[in-house]
């Protein structure tokens, strides 16, 4: 367990480089050429709502809703619509290829099992 500055709580390693991807994608989503037409989000500001609502979960180490998490950076997702829609298509594909691998350590860290039923 590690504790940064902007973070109140001690919270897992694994966890900590989830957070660390959502916010590089933040940045970015607050840049003045994020477009959100072929999305479902009607601004840029929803998006970053959502981002840090999955961000207050992960803190909190409430995985609930991790498989939300999981579709908002998968292929054809709504995030990588807005990152071709606003020209930085390769960068989603970095950053996502980033999360997949933080994330997959999280699920195995914390032995969760999204998309089960189970």
């Amino acid at each position: 367990m590690i504790k940064l500055p902007f973070f109140k709580n001690k919270i897992n390693e694994k966890t900590v480089d989830v957070i660390s991807i959502i916010k590089i994608l933040k940045r970015i989503l607050k840049t003045p050429q994020t477009n959100t037409i072929h999305s479902s989000f009607n601004s840029k500001e929803d998006v970053i709502i959502e981002l840090d609502t999955h961000i207050q979960r992960l803190i909190k180490g409430d995985f609930s809703k991790i498989e939300d998490l999981i579709i908002l950076f998968a292929p054809t997702s709504d995030l990588q619509e807005i990152s071709i829609a606003s020209g930085w298509g390769k960068q989603f594909l970095s950053i996502s290829e980033r999360f997949d691998a933080a994330i997959k350590d999280l699920i195995y860290e914390f032995n969760l099992k999204p998309f089960s039923n189970s």
